[in-house]
This record gives structure tokens, C-alpha cells and sequence, in this order.
């Protein structure tokens, strides 16, 4: 059976069109070393279900058309519910708190993510696959710190390995990359514009009105 990605690639030949596709970094391993970030072509390999479906999207795409642009995002937040909502509201209500401190990955703004992909449609860059995240590199510990740190939270955030926040909450959950860390050269070689995590997430906080 065609998957989604398959029909919209040959829908997108057959009327001379640009696909846009939205992938992950869960297309990789996540094993890398976390002094590393992965780059477009480095080897795939997923570990979940979900990663396993979207690269097979982008394979689908590649062989069905060539004008394409899969951009590939990681760590999301915007509208509706998100990291960065869940942490303030449990900073309101705890004194103190677990985070995870041994994934690696860019916080990413999904208005800077669409600012990206934008640019890039309006300057013509090459058709292809692009890593979108924002620049520099964290956890979801330090992140959550930041968040805190610039909401005047005063709740105390305690770093956890994956595998204690599991025991901790006794949850199962799919296996998460490690090292989500993605390279945002081969972007900024066309000159898109890639603001910093740490500036992406204070515009964030201040449209909400918690700064």
C-alpha cells in the first residue's frame, strides 16, 4: 500500500511542484557520541517504530521526486501543549522537580522553524535534505533551567539519567535518541538565518507573557 509521503511526491511530479516534508531526528540511532551531531548524510539507523516510518517517507519521496526539501527538526515547542508550558506549570506547583540530563538535542521554536523553511523556499536553495533545529546544544535539564531561570521560577531541578526518570515515575515509554544533536552547517552555507536556542526560547517566553 503507497504510504502518505509516496502519494504526495508523485502528486507533486505530475503538477511540477515542490514537496515540503518534516522529519526527525529519530531517523538516527541516537548513539553518537554527544561531542558529535549528525549531519544529512550520516548512516540511519532508528530505534523506534516512529523512526523507522519516517525515514521510510523520506525514502519514498527521494524515489518519486526531485523537487524536494525534507527538513529534518527535532525538540518542538509552540502552540497548544508543549515542554516548555509543562515545565512552568510544574515549577508553580513543586518545590522541586526530575529532568532528564543525559539526552543532547536543540530546543527548537516552531516560528524559527518555519522562518527557516521559508528562507530557504524564497532563496532557491538547493533541493535536498536539511537538519532545522535552533543553533547550540543542551538537555532537557539544563534546558528546564533556563526556562526557570527566565520566568523567576525558584523550583529546584534535580538531574536524572533516562533510566532513573523511568524507575522514578514507573512509566514505560520508546526509546529515546540519546544524542539528538543535529548539524546545522549545510543550512547555514546557503545563509538561513538559524537564531539560538537560548534566544528562541526568551521570544517564546515573552509572547506568553512570563517574562
Amino acid at each position: 500500500m503507497p504510504s502518505g509521503p509516496e502519494n504526495l511526491a508523485k502528486a507533486a511530479k505530475q503538477n511540477n511542484s515542490t514537496l515540503i516534508h518534516i522529519s526527525t531526528d529519530y531517523v538516527f540511532g541516537g548513539e553518537l557520541d554527544i561531542e558529535k551531531d549528525y549531519k544529512e548524510e550520516d548512516e540511519k539507523d532508528p530505534v523506534t517504530v516512529y523512526g523507522i516510518t519516517k525515514l521510510q517517507g523520506e525514502e519514498q519521496i527521494k524515489k518519486n521526486t526531485d523537487q524536494y526539501y525534507i527538513f529534518r527538526t527535532a525538540w518542538l515547542y509552540g502552540e497548544g501543549a508543549n515542554f516548555v508550558r509543562t515545565m512552568i506549570k510544574l515549577g508553580q506547583e513543586k518545590d522541586e522537580i526530575n529532568v532528564v540530563a543525559d539526552q543532547h538535542g536543540s530546543p527548537t521554536y516552531a516560528k524559527d522553524l518555519a522562518n527557516i523553511i521559508a528562507e530557504a523556499i524564497e532563496k532557491q536553495i538547493p533541493y535536498g535534505v536539511y537538519h532545522a533545529t535552533n543553533q547550540g546544544y543542551t538537555t532537557w535539564y539544563d534546558f528546564t533551567k533556563a526556562i526557570f531561570e527566565y520566568t523567576g521560577i525558584l523550583c529546584k531541578v534535580n538531574p536524572v539519567t533516562t533510566e532513573e526518570y523511568i524507575k522514578i515515575m514507573k512509566i514505560t515509554q520508546a526509546k529515546r535518541p540519546k544524542n539528538s544533536q543535529l548539524s546545522k552547517e549545510k543550512l547555514l552555507a546557503q545563509n538561513i538565518a538559524i537564531p539560538k536556542w537560548e534566544d528562541a526560547l526568551k521570544r517564546y517566553l515573552k509572547e506568553e507573557g512570563k517574562m
